[in-house]
């Protein structure tokens, strides 16, 4: 979302609002699916980082 967002900054909080919803509606199952599959090992290296950048 965020790499999207630069490249199309908004001017005001309703296009702001409205790139997100655009954003958000192109997000589908199967991407969803991968990032909760890769959650434990975001989480492992978070725990081996102590807390810092992975």
């Amino acid at each position: 979302m965020k790499n999207v967002l630069r490249q199309h900054s908004a001017r005001t909080i309703t296009e702001l609002r409205q790139k997100l919803h655009e954003i958000w509606d192109c997000f589908t199952p199967n991407f969803c699916q991968n990032l909760v599959n890769t959650m434990p090992q975001r989480i492992s290296a978070v725990m081996k980082n102590k807390g810092d950048v992975t």
